[in-house]
């Protein structure tokens, strides 16, 4: 029986991974990168948030007066777009950090529970190497369509691809935990990702809108990775 690939399914795993948050099997994987986020995010959201608005008020002065009602029509999009940079760029450095505990994590989350052949140390080399393989497949898709965020009138459209790339990025990103721990390169992650597409942009998308709440992203990262777990477990179902 095939499950449906629905966007809701997506944020309903990501529910249930902040339902599990402090299951005892994991606590002590939760807590430490609970530690690391508290600083990244704090100190990263005040910044972030007088860069989006300095930004914001450049777009408005560099508009001529009877272009003022583009930037009415733009700077909300604009605003969202920059947000998704800082967002992205404070969780893919929060990734960087945690990604030995999220790799261990997602193995206990789905069960396998047995270590690399390397050793801890070689095994968390490994995953922070792989976090720097995502950041460049990130960077290479959003350099260009970050340029676009600059230009007036042209920004409406990419504000929107912005969320929709930022949504399809979080969901490669915690998605390549689960199936990274079952053998799969990140080629293969996208692969999978793509075959479930509603799904996974629901399960990043909502990541995406999670990261910019304060609290709740503190919580967010191990929280997605036990979502993303869940949510190749149930596509295993189907």
């Amino acid at each position: 029986m095939l499950i449906p690939d629905l966007p809701l399914s997506g944020p309903a795993c990501l529910w249930r991974g902040f339902r599990c948050l402090f299951d005892r099997r994991w606590r002590a994987l939760v807590l430490a990168p609970l530690a690391i986020n508290a600083l990244l995010f704090g100190a990263g959201s005040v910044w972030a948030a007088g860069r989006v608005a300095a930004a914001v008020r450049w777009l408005h002065d560099a508009l001529p007066g009877w272009l003022d009602w583009l930037a009415f029509l733009a700077w909300p999009l604009f605003g969202l777009g920059l947000l998704l940079v800082f967002v992205y760029a404070f969780t893919a450095l929060a990734n960087l950090i945690g990604a030995p505990f999220n790799v261990i994590l997602a193995r206990r989350v789905t069960g396998d529970v047995t270590p690399s052949a390397g050793g801890w140390l070689r095994e968390a080399g490994q995953a922070m190497a792989n976090e720097l393989r995502k950041l460049r497949y990130f960077l290479v898709r959003a350099v260009p369509l970050g340029v676009l965020l600059w230009v007036p009138g042209v920004n409406l459209v990419a504000g929107p691809l912005w969320l929709l790339l930022g949504a399809w990025l979080l969901a490669l990103e915690y998605l390549d935990y689960p199936l990274g721990n079952r053998g799969l390169d990140f080629r293969a992650v996208r692969g999978t990702a793509a075959a479930m597409p509603l799904r996974a942009l629901g399960f990043g998308g909502s990541v995406l809108v999670l990261g910019a709440v304060p609290v709740v992203n503190l919580l967010l990262m191990p929280a997605a990775v036990i979502g993303a777990c869940l949510l190749v477990r149930s596509e295993e179902r189907a």
